[in-house]
């Protein structure tokens, strides 16, 4: 792997090249978590093929940060090329065929954007308007439990619930009171911050007195907020990865998602998705 300064080198010589003349896109789909998956990954993928990198300006990514890489390709011509599963690093994204490209996918792998990783954080700076709003978020939930650690918990429940053949699952109780106790041992005295879907269940399960429930209703808010926090619990989904990369502590994941044998599970190389040093925890 190339330096760091390197990298960023050949990032920054990428960006303000005149000489690139086709356009890489993706399609957008999902919603914030996969579609931050999809621009990473197509500017990781861009600086390697020397393609100019553009998302669409509708994109709800627009709205949380002030992203650059922003065009309409509508009435250009392009070649589709599909990615082979949705979690796992598919090299051959690497060796585009010339002309203009769009890849259709989730794009669910750090390894396409690790090698540009400080150049993506500064892409996911927040809008002023949530840098203020976590902030006073933030602020408001901590500021009676002073030089504590902060670890943040995202419960995603509403549609892993459902059960059915893709995989999906919910994070039982189990795993997040087993994350909550291994976070316990590993930090003196920590507090913890919900953000969660199912106010309703967690306040019957999970809320104490260490353990407070953010009762915000803008779902941008929790998110910039729990990337405030000192360390991530995450249960499943792509928020809480987002959350935990961007607040770059000590972060456990659900080991058990998707669903053991599922679709899902056979589509996800946890190695390729799950960063290396982040830590899996059963129920």
């Amino acid at each position: 792997m190339l330096p760091d300064e390197v990298v960023q080198d050949l990032f920054s010589r990428w960006r303000t090249t005149t000489s690139r003349d086709y356009t890489l896109t993706v399609a957008v789909r999902g919603r914030l978590g996969n579609n931050m998956f999809e621009y990473a990954s197509l500017l990781g993928i861009a600086v390697s093929t020397g393609k100019k990198a553009l998302i669409p300006k509708s994109i709800e990514l627009n709205i949380l940060f002030n992203i650059s890489f922003i065009g309409d390709m509508r009435n250009q011509s392009s070649t589709r090329v599909l990615e082979r599963q949705y979690g796992a690093y598919d090299r051959k994204l690497l060796t585009l065929p010339d002309g203009n490209v769009e890849v259709w996918g989730y794009l669910q792998s750090w390894k396409y954007f690790h090698c540009i990783k400080a150049s993506i954080r500064k892409e996911f700076i927040f809008r002023q308007k949530y840098i203020d709003l976590s902030g006073q978020c933030f602020e408001k939930y901590t500021n009676k439990h002073k030089n504590r650690t902060v670890i943040g918990i995202h419960v995603r429940r509403t549609d892993m619930t459902s059960g059915g053949n893709r995989g999906y699952v919910a994070a039982p109780l189990s795993y997040i009171k087993k994350a909550i106790a291994h976070m316990n041992i590993k930090f003196h005295n920590p507090l913890f911050l919900i953000a969660t879907d199912d106010k309703y269940w967690c306040r019957k399960y999970v809320v104490s007195s260490d353990i407070i429930l953010m009762e915000n209703s803008d779902p941008f808010v929790d998110f910039a907020t729990l990337t405030l926090c000192d360390h991530m619990i995450m249960t499943v989904g792509t928020f809480g990865w987002w959350a935990a990369w961007l607040g770059d502590g000590y972060a456990v994941y659900y080991r058990d998602f998707p669903r053991p044998g599922s679709g899902l599970d056979r589509d996800l190389i946890k190695e390729d998705h799950f960063l290396p040093h982040w830590v899996p925890l059963g129920a």
